[in-house]
């Protein structure tokens, strides 16, 4: 993993969510932390998919906001498969109880 990426968070989350995430980027971004989320991110014309990329190649770390509406959400499992690819670190983060067998095997390696 290389030491001189340019966000040192990766935010992924199902759009549905997209009021409390935006909230918890403010968040990171008020405490310093560099962090990359698509709304922030990306204009009008902008090829998303590339975008997506290349900023999660550019991230340290892939805070993975689960809720009901992402616990089964494809994008979101590629977007984790990157991360473990390129060996960075992932957080899930919860925005409410999730019932443990609800939440896919591979995020519950990782400590939330």
């Amino acid at each position: 993993m290389s030491s001189s990426r340019k966000y040192d968070v990766f935010l992924s989350y199902s759009m549905k969510d997209r009021e409390w995430v935006s909230e918890f980027a403010n968040a990171l971004r008020e405490a310093g932390v560099a962090t990359w989320f698509d709304v922030a991110a990306l204009t009008p014309g902008t090829r998303w998919q590339d975008e997506i990329q290349a900023a999660l190649r550019a991230s340290r770390t892939l805070v993975v906001v689960l809720s009901p509406n992402s616990i089964d959400s494809p994008w979101i499992f590629f977007e984790v498969g990157a991360a473990v690819a390129d060996q960075q670190r992932i957080i899930p983060v919860l925005t409410e109880d999730l019932d443990v067998p609800r939440i896919p095997v591979l995020l519950q390696q990782f400590q939330s």
